[in-house]
């Protein structure tokens, strides 16, 4: 009986230590999307923050200093991811801290509408955490996020602020290239991870 009971807290406890996907349901997830379709799986507080069909679209802006994802899903859902930093892409996987006081470096905001007839809608910006770049090609783009964020509302400072955990798997992107070109920015050493 007390081994059943140990086992059982482990149970329990085990969901916190895994990530929000392992790389075996990224791929079946990449699998099933079309060009240009991202499966942007946020966690608030181990709440899904989007809901389970949504299915974004966007594009990607890319220079030799920022990376900046738009996403957009079929209810309205919006995401902006930035990543930054001198030759940002040379080397993948890639981590990048995300400070409130400097979204260049790194950031995310999200939002969505909870009232589609009055028009009211819910925000974060993430406030503390890191984005790792896992993946990053023509074809495919990985990203895995973690950290807290706070109510994004009229660009008032956070006061009070959630755990945050997300994963962003992005087939066939639709490139902007700023004053970079695609050799350029493809050509990063890829490191194991």
């Amino acid at each position: 009986m007390k081994y059943f009971k140990i086992i059982f807290c482990l149970f329990l406890t085990a969901p916190i230590f895994i990530s929000c996907t392992s790389s075996g349901e990224s791929d079946a997830i990449y699998k099933q999307l079309g060009e240009n379709q991202a499966k942007v799986i946020y966690k608030i507080d181990g709440k899904e923050f989007y809901p389970q069909e949504s299915i974004f679209k966007g594009e990607v802006n890319a220079s030799d200093k920022l990376l900046s994802i738009t996403l957009i899903d079929q209810f309205d859902g919006r995401s902006i991811v930035s990543f930054g930093g001198d030759d940002w892409y040379l080397s993948i996987p890639s981590q990048k801290e995300v400070f409130s006081d400097d979204q260049v470096n790194a950031g995310v905001k999200m939002g969505k509408l909870v009232d589609k007839q009055k028009m009211i809608g819910e925000a974060f910006i993430m406030t503390d955490g890191a984005v790792t770049l896992e993946e990053f090609s023509k074809n495919k783009m990985i990203l895995k996020i973690k950290g807290k964020v706070g109510k994004y509302s009229d660009f008032e400072q956070p006061t009070e602020f959630k755990t945050f955990d997300a994963t962003i798997i992005y087939k066939k992107p639709v490139f902007n290239l700023l004053n970079i070109t695609e050799e350029e920015l493809f050509s990063a050493i890829k490191s194991s991870k």
